[in-house]
C-alpha cells in the first residue's frame, strides 16, 4: 500500500491522554523502529471542522494504510479492559485535507516546535508526550 497519512480521532476525548501514553510507551520500546506507521503529530483544533468542536485532539499517523489500526500504531490496545470505553476513528489526511489546504498553511510537520494558525495548532507527538508527561509530574 506504501506511506500513506491518516488522523485519529478518539472519542470520548478525555481518553486522549491515555491514547498518549500508549504512543509514548511504544516509542519508549523501540516500537517504531520496526512499525510500519508512526504517530508523528498532535492536531488540536482551533475552530469547529469536519463535524469536530474546536479543541478536539487528533493524531496524525504516517506509514502503510494496513496498519492503521490501534494494534497497528500503538502495538497493543490502548486499554486493557475488554469492554472499550472508548471508540477510534482513523481518517484518511486526505479526507480533511488537500495538499494546498488554507487550514493547514504555516503548518510545519517537520518541525519539534509547535506551530499554528486559524485553524490548527500542531505539536510533534514526541514534544506532546514530554510536555503530557511533564505537567503531569507537577501536579503530583
Amino acid at each position: 500500500m506504501g506511506y500513506q497519512e491518516s488522523l485519529i480521532h478518539i472519542k470520548p476525548q478525555r481518553m486522549f491522554k491515555t491514547m498518549i501514553e500508549a504512543y509514548a510507551q511504544a516509542e519508549k520500546s523501540g516500537y517504531y523502529n520496526c512499525a510500519n506507521v508512526e504517530p508523528l503529530s498532535v492536531i488540536t483544533l482551533k475552530q469547529q471542522m469536519f463535524g469536530y468542536p474546536p479543541g478536539t485532539k487528533l493524531l496524525w499517523v504516517c506509514g502503510d494504510r494496513s496498519f492503521h489500526s490501534e494494534g497497528g500504531v500503538f502495538g497493543q490496545r490502548i486499554c486493557g479492559n475488554p469492554f472499550k470505553p472508548y471508540s477510534m476513528t482513523f481518517i484518511p489526511a486526505e479526507n480533511l485535507f488537500s495538499p494546498e489546504d488554507e487550514k493547514l498553511k504555516g503548518i510545519d510537520f517537520d518541525a519539534n516546535v509547535p506551530s499554528e494558525n486559524a485553524y490548527v495548532k500542531r505539536h510533534s507527538a514526541t514534544n506532546y508526550a514530554y510536555l503530557m508527561q511533564k505537567r503531569d509530574a507537577q501536579t503530583r
